[in-house]
């Protein structure tokens, strides 16, 4: 018998057909493609941060200031009373420039008060830290100085508006003047105690237990403010942190003198802050003014 003989057919694989392996492939990337971009993105975010809050900001150089105006208002006395300081009132659209964005105390939430009132506990408070008499308008919210002649003053004070998002915040207040010439003889006082104040050491408890607080005065470059305006600006800076900085503007025309402060950790530039004073200046040079 004769045995046949036959040829194997080919043997069948088994397991996934191409596309499979490609769709696993593609979501393997997919995979490992989104804890990577994600640390990116933290970093990226991290550095954006760090750098909008990092100590490391010069001052805007330019043109000294000017403690008096380029046309003075032709208005000896009273120009302004203090109803005026209310017209100084920002909106949110305002202050977003500043990254600020919520109301915390509104027009006449805060009432009015005098020089006297105030400055007498500000200014002792100052003196128990070991601040000199001298630089004690660095600790004020309103156009006073809280240790001296000036602090018996019987002006009327105004605190306008206080503006509060996160770190950073902006109020305004303002003082009336009895006279334009007072009010002149404040703005050349300040312009001199900014220039004798580069800086206090504090006795101020601070973290880690130094009893020490050291400050630093520094006045600003001058800004583009109306004819009749008088704009003297001052930066107080201490440790990195929240309310690192505080760009302090005193604003005059005629007798009236607003004051605009904002306080920032660092993400608010001294750019928005000259930018926000000019605005807040030409509001001021297009007030009506008065007759005494």
């Amino acid at each position: 018998m004769t045995e046949a003989s036959s040829t194997p057919s080919p043997t069948k694989r088994r397991g996934l057909p191409w596309w499979a392996w490609t769709l696993i492939a593609l979501g393997v990337v997919v995979i490992l493609i989104i804890p990577v971009m994600t640390v990116v993105g933290f970093f990226a975010y991290a550095r954006h941060s760090v750098s909008e809050t990092s100590p490391d900001q010069p001052f805007i150089s330019g043109p000294l200031q000017q403690p008096a105006a380029e046309t003075p208002l032709a208005c000896p006395e009273a120009c302004f009373t203090i109803d005026a300081a209310k017209l100084m009132a920002v909106s949110a659209d305002d202050v977003s420039p500043l990254s600020i964005k919520d109301e915390l105390y509104a027009v006449g939430e805060i009432g009015p008060s005098t020089v006297s009132e105030v400055a007498p506990r500000v200014g002792e408070q100052w003196l128990s830290v070991d601040g000199d008499e001298e630089c004690s308008f660095v600790p004020v919210n309103a156009p006073y100085i809280p240790v001296g002649p000036d602090s018996s003053s019987e002006d009327p004070i105004s605190w306008v508006q206080t503006w509060e998002t996160g770190g950073e915040m902006t109020d305004i207040s303002a003082r009336v003047f009895a006279t334009t010439d007072a009010a002149s003889a404040f703005m050349s006082d300040i312009h001199q105690r900014v220039a004798a104040c580069p800086w206090q050491d504090l006795n101020v408890p601070a973290a880690g237990g130094l009893d020490t607080s050291l400050l630093q005065i520094t006045a600003q470059a001058a800004i583009d403010v109306p004819g009749e305006v008088t704009a003297v600006g001052w930066v107080r800076e201490g440790d990195p942190g929240p309310r690192w900085r505080a760009y302090v503007w005193e604003l005059q025309r005629g007798n009236l003198v607003v004051q605009v402060r904002v306080l920032t950790d660092g993400r608010t530039v001294e750019e928005q802050v000259a930018t926000y004073a000019e605005f807040m200046a030409k509001r001021l040079g297009r007030l009506q003014a008065g007759t005494p």
